[in-house]
């Protein structure tokens, strides 16, 4: 009846993988023995035979029939077997061993371990061993300690062993004996004399039914018992030569089953069995590129094929290198389009979303005269097409759509720039250029400062309201800055606008422009504007209209013009004559007093009664003359209502909205005027400051204090 035992003085390292690939099961297990410094021998016994397993030597017993064992001839006289020729054999061995490796999970040590032999072989070299051993190999400078040990003690073995012949029928491997009667050993000590048999061969023969006479000897290794045993390796790792193809595995349930270093589990095809755990153990995936926290990550899915490689041909050492379409797992068929071999001449990248129907893909169209690039997800059809637009090309074949570049989206679009935007129509063919050429903007900002500038100077001259140039100089002060192609230099945040042939702005619905300081517009021949309903003018200090030439026209088809000046006087002067008529009704003119004077000073006054003064005659045109007695008229006079001007500020936290409201109550708060004075206070439960009120309008500094300083402002 068989069995095994082990004896073991110390835990067996615990391996992440083994695979047992196109070798015997008795080679299989040799191997492993030899790799992790084991070795065996038998115990027979009427009743069982037992296989026993070590890790060390010293502990193994004297041969329980025979322990002891003499030089002596054979003889069939003698009562005990003896030993009849003994050998010894001294080979110079390597004197120390040194061993790295390399284990991806601490790739910064490769735990470089060295040791000398114990073996003395007197003053010569040590002849070191180095060797680079397959990939973690040994995790730690312990195991690496051990494993150097084990490897010396394997190479000490064949410094020095004995080899001979006799006629112990007692002898077999695993156990010790006692050589005596030995000319050159009996002066040797005790340990000395105890040898340890590493392989016995026996040779024996009877005389049933032959002349030939009955007989037993054997052959025999052995070393000294104090020597430690450790058996060389004989038996290699089983190489492959050649990548082999796998199928991704995980749980049920999953689609991507992967761990922290982005490794997976494989199913040879060579796997036997329909219900693995788990297929091998976590593999790495090679990237095009891996780095600290970068890199590339394309993760294989479960059902998916995969080519494996092995690290120097080692089968324990798989590594992913790529993936396999078979018939199941097609090529990709980029933006939902069919595929090979009408579309050949597409490259790319196409995902799969996870346990879903959309994709992701970066397209490259390399059809002759129709080259397009493409970076799109099927998340609310988002796509950025560049080169020749076209339909998704099927069998090789698809519409064009247009010439350029197109971002599009079903939902919304944001363009950022911290450090200016520029939009232009104007062409750099080829790509020439720097990214912010605009001297066709610059240059046309120019045309309008001058035409800005000189208009509102000839206004001022003639008694109307200067134009203030601070704005558009500004503007173009700050185009003028943007940073060089060669330059690391910020840009002011400006977003700039040109276009050769036009721009067109339109919507059905409202559009608003605001300026938090001057809105310039300025046209080199006509500025229109035209309403369909109700035009508004309203300004904060003053409004003004100037007419270089061709005069100014102000018509009212229906309803009346009203023209007020509610606090102070209206002038209307002209170089040659002022008329004033009505087709139907009447001229009425209403004050306190009203007062007609001529060039030469003759006047009528008309208020308290009339007067009428000239240096000249008065002459009095009429066809009869009434002088009765006293009659007044009325007119109605306008009421002029005064509101001050008035305004209050809500502060907010970032994050604020109608549906989140996040009301900076009870904050400190500064409001800065333009005369000067200042207002403080705290806002209300509704992030509301005071209520500022003053005759004219005025521009506001807003600043919100934090432990009474400033913590920012808003104009």
């Amino acid at each position: 009846m068989p069995d095994f035992e082990f004896q073991l003085s110390q835990p067996l390292k615990t391996h992440s993988y083994i695979t047992q690939y196109r070798e015997s099961d008795l080679t299989f297990v040799l191997r492993l023995l030899e790799h992790e410094g084991l070795f065996f021998y038998f115990d027979h016994n009427q009743e069982k035979h037992t296989l026993i397993i070590l890790d060390h030597s010293r502990d193994l017993s004297p041969l329980p029939q025979q322990p002891s064992i003499r030089y002596h001839s054979a003889s069939v006289t003698e009562t005990a077997d003896s030993i009849t020729e003994w050998r010894s054999h001294r080979r110079l061995q390597s004197g120390r061993m040194s061993i790295q490796t390399f284990d991806y999970k601490q790739p910064r040590n490769q735990l470089p371990v060295g040791m000398p032999s114990l073996n003395e072989q007197g003053n010569v070299d040590a002849y070191e061993v180095y060797d680079v051993l397959d990939h973690y190999s040994h995790g730690t400078f312990k195991d690496g300690e051990r494993l150097v040990r084990q490897r010396l003690e394997a190479i000490e073995v064949q410094g020095k062993t004995f080899t001979g012949n006799s006629t112990c029928r007692a002898m077999y491997p695993g156990h010790t004996f006692e050589l005596t009667q030995h000319f050159d050993h009996d002066r040797g000590s005790a340990e000395d004399r105890s040898f340890l048999l590493i392989t016995v061969k026996h040779e024996g023969s009877n005389n049933y039914l032959s002349d030939e006479s009955a007989g037993y000897k054997n052959e025999f290794v052995c070393i000294r018992h104090k020597i430690p045993y450790r058996h060389p390796i004989t038996v290699a790792r089983p190489s492959i030569n050649g990548p082999l193809s796998a199928i991704v595995v995980g749980p049920e349930g999953e689609e991507v089953f992967t761990d922290e270093l982005a490794r997976i589990q494989v199913r040879f095809h060579w796997q036997r069995g329909d219900s693995l755990p788990q297929g091998t153990t976590w593999l790495r995936v090679a990237m095009p590129s891996a780095g600290s926290g970068f890199g590339h990550q394309f993760m294989p899915r479960i059902g998916q094929e995969v080519l494996v490689t092995f690290l120097a041909g080692d089968i324990d050492r798989p590594l992913v290198t790529s993936g396999l379409y078979n018939n199941i797992h097609l090529p990709p068929r980029f933006s939902k389009a069919s595929g090979l071999p009408g579309n050949r001449t597409l490259s790319g990248i196409r995902t799969q979303e996870h346990k879903g129907s959309g994709f992701n893909e970066l397209l490259f169209d390399d059809t002759p005269g129709s080259l397009r690039a493409r970076m799109g997800t099927t998340h609310q059809a988002t796509a950025l097409n560049l080169g020749k637009l076209t339909d998704p090309r099927t069998d090789g074949t698809a519409q064009p759509r247009g010439n350029g570049a197109e971002l599009r989206t079903d939902a919304a679009i944001a363009l950022r720039a911290a450090q200016g935007m520029l939009l232009t129509t104007y062409a750099r063919t080829d790509a020439k250029g720097s990214q912010l050429d605009r001297e066709e903007l610059l240059k046309l900002l120019a045309e309008c400062g001058e035409l800005f500038k000189s208009l509102g100077e000839t206004a001022a001259a003639r008694g109307g309201q200067a134009v203030d140039v601070q704005g558009i100089e500004a503007l173009r002060q700050s185009l003028n800055q943007w940073p060089a192609p060669d330059s690391n230099g910020l840009g002011d945040p400006v977003l700039a606008m040109t276009a050769a042939a036009g721009i067109a702005s339109a919507t059905p619905r409202s559009q608003v422009h605001y300026a938090g300081e001057h809105h310039d517009t300025t046209a080199q021949n006509n500025l229109q504007l035209t309403s369909g309903a109700a035009m508004h003018l309203q300004a904060g200090k003053g409004l003004s209209a100037f007419a270089q030439d061709a005069g100014i026209s102000a018509i009212a088809n229906r309803g009346k013009v009203l023209v007020q000046a509610l606090e102070d006087d209206i002038a209307l002067n002209a170089q040659k004559n002022l008329h004033v008529s009505a087709v139907e009704g009447e001229v009425v003119i209403t004050a306190p007093t009203i007062r007609l004077v001529a060039d030469d000073g003759s006047y009528i006054k008309i208020g308290g009664g009339v007067e009428i003064g000239s240096q000249g005659k008065v002459t009095v045109h009429a066809s009869e003359h009434d002088w009765i007695g006293p009659k007044t008229d009325s007119a109605a006079i306008p009421s002029f209502g005064r509101d001050p001007a008035a305004q209050q500020v809500t502060f907010h936290y970032p994050g604020h909205s109608e549906q989140s409201p996040r009301a900076a109550a009870d904050h400190s708060y500064e409001i800065k005027l333009e005369d000067g004075s200042l207002v403080k206070g705290m806002t209300n439960a509704d992030g509301l400051t005071e209520r500022v009120e003053r005759e004219m309008m005025h521009q506001a500094q807003v600043s919100a204090l934090r432990s009474g300083t400033p913590k920012g402002g808003a104009q």
